[in-house]
């Protein structure tokens, strides 16, 4: 993982070294993408923990996200006309090995899209008990969907310009959405210095108006 830079990004780097910080935790407790994908499966003592960190790491690159897309100037962020290519069905192969050329999502704002199934994976691993019915009392779930979540964070960590632009566009359309972007699961406060977060907070509280609503609450947890 690489040291965030200063290059392309509005938020204080004091606060993006934050989310590094707990980024390299997460890693450290339960291995990295690759690691993880590897070994297929996980307990389910293990992946509700690592679930539970997942999410609160993914809702602090949110909030950071959200005030990175505060930055971008409408104008900036509108799409520019293309003529659609023709698509060519294909099948994507996904080794655990290579987690650079997987395709992943970090998905701020739509939850539950039906994902492709990829060459590779053993048909019961596919997915997660969310998408495939998986009993959630199993002793033991898949490790692939946390993997990929997991190598989205990285990628979203080591550029996250591309994400925010995408991000800003969608608020310009709905800023109404903002809200449900910086909710978190209430052990996020616990887990990173009282200082950042409350910086955090209040940068998106003085950010808001940018998308023309007044959508933050005041308790964003």
């Amino acid at each position: 993982m690489s040291e965030p830079s200063s290059a392309q990004r509005f938020a204080p780097i004091a606060l993006w070294r934050v989310a590094s910080g707990l980024l390299i935790t997460l890693f450290n407790l339960f291995g990295e993408p690759q690691e993880l994908a590897r070994q297929h499966s996980m307990s389910a003592t293990d992946h509700k923990l690592a679930s539970n960190w997942l999410r609160c790491v993914e809702a602090l690159f949110r909030k950071l996200l959200l005030i990175e897309a505060s930055h971008y100037e409408k104008h900036v962020t509108q799409k520019k006309p293309r003529q659609r290519a023709k698509r060519e069905r294909r099948e994507m192969a996904f080794f655990p090995e290579s987690p650079e050329a997987w395709r992943v999502t970090f998905r701020i704002m739509e939850r539950g899209r039906p994902r492709p199934r990829l060459a590779g994976r053993a048909p019961a691993m596919a997915f997660s008990s969310r998408h495939a019915g998986e009993d959630a009392r199993a002793p033991y779930h898949s490790a692939w969907p946390i993997a990929e979540r997991f190598e989205a964070l990285l990628r979203v960590h080591d550029n996250p310009a591309p994400y925010a632009k995408r991000l800003a566009r969608r608020l310009y359309a709905n800023p109404e959405r903002i809200a449900s972007i910086v909710s978190e699961p209430p052990e996020l406060q616990h887990r990173i210095d009282p200082e950042p977060y409350a910086d955090i907070g209040k940068l998106l509280k003085d950010r808001e108006p940018v998308f023309g609503a007044a959508a933050i609450p005041s308790d964003t947890s």
